[in-house]
């Protein structure tokens, strides 16, 4: 069925320190990276950024049923715990995923 996708909520364990944390979520969500005082900006892609996605809150993401085992597998890196469920994806949110990328 093509209106299947699934949803990840996922969490980074709390006892994982700060610096391991922000390296994840750079890599995992991208940042703005800042030079010369702020004079000039670049937008970092991140991971999840490879897929069409939608963020519904941190931590919680919908993305199209094939696509799912890769991001699960980088969360995976992380000894994040995970948790996935196939859903049913309304109109709104198929043209979102087949939009982007």
């Amino acid at each position: 069925m093509k209106n299947k996708g699934k949803i990840i909520v996922f969490r980074v364990l709390a006892k994982t320190n700060k610096l391991v944390m922000n390296k994840f979520c750079r890599q995992f969500y991208g940042y703005l990276d800042r030079s010369h005082n702020y004079k000039y900006q670049y937008q970092r892609k991140g991971f999840i950024e490879n897929f069409p996605h939608i963020r519904v809150i941190r931590g919680v993401i919908i993305v199209k049923k094939e696509d799912a085992d890769e991001i699960v597998s980088f969360l995976g890196s992380y000894n994040a715990e995970i948790f996935t469920r196939e859903i049913i994806l309304l109109p709104e949110d198929l043209n979102k995923l087949n939009s982007e990328k």
